[in-house]
């Protein structure tokens, strides 16, 4: 269906409950992104929020809800479209029913394409073609964010804040834990002395383990060329910016980073920072595979 407004999109802001495990309000994230939907209903623009809204695998649904209520309200009232990513994918099996009442889960929706500017786009978060993150069943991607869970909560904030831990600092906390998981398996379990160790990095995220993201980019593009879109827009990795000529990542709103896409009804697509109250064209819009490393 063609559009007739600009798009604006975002994705994996990760929003908790509030408490210490969660990155959006710790770095006080909420007065931004109300001045960034302050911007969107300016332009009289649409959003699409591409996945990861809400962070289950760190906090209680119910509690995520609650505390995010006014912010429900006011995405409903702009019709914003909602896709499922892995983080929230607890909601998976609920699109198309009714049984989420309010009324911003009635555009939320799985992977979906628009004509604009006379070319086809795909969108999606991203987990839909990640192998071992697709279907929304509990992994060691989501073991190690508990894990971080607990460690967050005896530190009374998020590791991954503005300032914080790293994404590679707490990969190498995951391999430490698998370490000890695969030697107490071998120790209890003789059968399993001789088989292969429980996967961690199969399972991890691209943005747990960005290492992946050439991998999932070679099966985004397999996708494209199996579908015969010409752009394909998404969350899902954090890694904001443009691949050639037909991908296009709009980032996250995770520690200090907060970006978006900006689609215009011809098609011209910019890579967008927002930053200091107000949005900014990224100088640099085209990445490359070695800048997402």
């Amino acid at each position: 269906m063609p559009t007739e407004q600009d798009i604006i999109v975002v994705s994996d802001l990760h929003m908790g409950d509030g408490g210490p495990r969660d990155n959006f309000s710790a770095d006080h994230k909420e007065r931004q992104f109300n001045l960034f939907l302050d911007f969107v209903e300016g332009r009289n623009a649409q959003i699409f929020i591409l996945g990861d809204l809400f962070d289950f695998w760190q906090a209680n649904v119910g509690k995520v809800l609650i505390r995010w209520m006014n912010l429900l309200d006011r995405l409903a009232r702009m019709q914003a479209v909602y896709v499922v990513g892995n983080h929230d994918a607890d909601f998976q099996d609920l699109v198309g029913t009714n049984l989420l009442a309010h009324p911003f889960f009635e555009r939320m929706c799985g992977p979906f394409e628009r004509v604009i500017g006379g070319r086809r786009f795909k969108f999606m978060h991203g987990h839909e073609l990640d192998p071992f993150n697709w279907d929304g069943t509990p992994r060691w991607g989501r073991i190690l964010s508990i894990l971080a869970g607990i460690m967050e909560d005896r530190k009374g904030s998020p590791l991954l804040s503005a300032g914080g831990f790293t994404e590679k600092s707490l990969l190498k906390i995951a391999r430490g834990f698998m370490w000890t998981w695969n030697n107490s398996v071998n120790i209890f379990e003789k059968s399993r002395l001789h088989e292969k160790p429980h996967s961690l990095e199969e399972s991890l995220t691209p943005a747990q383990d960005p290492a992946k993201i050439k991998g999932i980019l070679s099966l985004y593009h397999k996708n494209k060329i199996q579908e015969g879109y010409d752009y394909l827009v998404a969350g899902h990795t954090h890694a904001v910016g443009r691949f050639q000529d037909w991908y296009y990542n709009c980032g996250c709103w995770v520690g200090l980073r907060t970006h978006f896409l900006e689609i215009l009804q011809e098609g011209t697509i910019h890579v967008c920072e927002w930053k200091k109250d107000r949005p900014v064209v990224m100088e640099k819009a085209g990445l490359s595979i070695e800048d997402t490393e």
